[in-house]
């Protein structure tokens, strides 16, 4: 199997953990009153526009050239760090 498509496959699951974290995250804040609740849309929205994006990047995996794909894969890895800090900073605050 090639880099790109064990790397694909490996970004595929994490997005599938962060579309996992999202429904669980939506559920923790269904439980809020509706001024915290607002509190904590934004950040919910802005992951899963991230995610989203992140998924579109990862079908141009498969359009890209070979020697071309290593801007996406930063590009990749850049989202995922983000989408993961936001999902670490939305679990501390919901404590």
């Amino acid at each position: 199997m090639s880099t790109i498509e064990t790397y694909k496959q490996e970004i595929e699951k994490e997005l599938d953990l962060a579309l996992e974290k999202l429904v669980e995250l939506k559920t923790k804040i269904r439980s809020l009153s509706d001024v915290e609740r607002l509190d904590f849309i934004k950040d919910v929205e802005s992951l899963e526009t991230m995610a989203n994006e992140m998924m579109d990047r990862v079908k141009e995996i498969n359009v890209e050239m070979e020697n071309s794909w290593e801007q996406i894969k930063g590009d990749v890895d850049s989202s995922l760090i983000k989408i993961n800090e936001g999902f670490e900073r939305l679990n501390r605050s919901l404590v």
